[in-house]
């Protein structure tokens, strides 16, 4: 036996062999660790001296999972202060027989505060947004359906 590859078995008849090649483990990159540390959530080194002390306490004392702190430590103070309230106001809402109406205009407000504005010279995907009603590149539309079953392209 040489660096213990090769290797003689001697079989009778009857005997079965059975054999399992060991796989190679994956080739690991700079970013590869054993104990899955980038599932594991860290502050920023610039993070405030609050923002460190909140997170010791919640992760030390409290053992609370990292994808809660991802939760807590990835929101603006605008958008906790927008949760806090929407919960203050929910009872009230609901106090005055309002509940589905404050649920239907929560989802209208988040739709529309989260549309965001388009840069100068990026084109819509809805043709008639654009100057000229300019298509995207590759849209399927009636005309081009038309053109190309009269060319023989289908």
């Amino acid at each position: 036996m040489k660096n213990g590859d090769d290797l003689s078995v001697q079989l009778n008849d009857e005997d079965c062999l059975i054999v399992a090649v060991k796989p190679k483990p994956p080739v690991k990159d700079e970013y590869d660790n054993d104990d899955d540390d980038d599932l594991k959530f860290r502050l920023p080194h610039s993070s405030s001296r609050w923002k460190k002390r909140l997170y010791s306490f919640l992760h030390d004392n409290l053992k609370l999972p990292d994808i809660v702190l991802m939760v807590i430590f990835t929101l603006s103070l605008k958008a906790w202060l927008l949760i806090t309230l929407w919960f203050i106001l929910a009872p009230v809402a609901h106090r005055w027989d309002l509940g589905p109406l404050y649920i239907l205009a929560t989802g209208f407000c988040l739709i529309l505060f989260n549309l965001g504005k388009r840069q100068v010279g990026d084109i819509s995907a809805y043709s008639i947004f654009n100057e000229d009603f300019r298509e995207l590149p590759g849209t399927l539309n009636a005309d081009r359906f038309d053109r190309d079953i009269r060319a023989g392209q289908f």
